[in-house]
């Protein structure tokens, strides 16, 4: 099978000003193997086809893509479509169990008092699937926790995150830190490792 999927937990105080951040990530199904022509088009969701976080979110995709050698065509003409999601909403507060957050373990959440405001949980998804066939080859969730309502602040984190390393090889957890680019720009990966081996 050539699919595989990551769960990527930010654990962020706010995002914004941060000098850095440190997102964990979970990682299963088989490493992405990208066949034939490296193109790819980026097909749109009825509910998110415009405004300013969608042509954020495709504009760095775009970027981190050409960076590993994937070309952006019409979709007539793409070896690979690419479905975008992204979302946020306040957050429950959950709990961590061995190492396991909530979120990429399939567990519930339960309320809880937060003592410095309410709690937001951005989150973003990119599933790549086979022109040919409609066979999804892989997938990555991106999520950031911090209390900024705002939807804008958290993209390039949750872009560089899912693309810390393209396709994330192995299966189990990562821990990648970022810190922001030089005068506020592009945050920048500093290290991406596997942990729990």
């Amino acid at each position: 099978m050539l699919g595989g999927a990551a769960v990527v937990v930010a654990s962020v105080a706010g995002l914004a000003g941060c000098a850095g951040v440190t997102t964990d990530v979970q990682v299963s199904g088989t490493a992405l193997v990208l066949q034939g022509e490296r193109t790819y088009a980026i097909v749109p969701t009825p509910s998110q086809e415009t405004g300013a976080a969608r042509e954020q979110y495709v504009a760095l995709i775009h970027s981190e893509l050409g960076n590993y050698g994937l070309v952006d065509r019409a979709a007539d003409r793409a070896s690979y479509m690419l479905s975008l999601a992204y979302d946020t909403r306040p957050a429950a507060v959950g709990v961590s169990v061995d190492g396991c957050a909530d979120a990429a373990c399939g567990g519930g959440t339960k309320p809880g008092f937060a003592p410095f405001g309410r709690e937001y949980r951005h989150s973003m998804t990119l599933r790549l699937f086979e022109s040919a066939t409609g066979k999804e080859v892989y997938k990555v969730t991106a999520t950031s926790l911090d209390r900024n309502a705002d939807t804008l602040h958290p993209i390039p984190w949750l872009v560089k995150s899912a693309f810390a390393q393209f396709p994330f090889t192995g299966y189990g957890s990562w821990r990648v830190k970022l810190r922001s680019g030089e005068a506020g720009g592009t945050p920048e990966v500093v290290t991406a490792k596997q942990i729990g081996r």
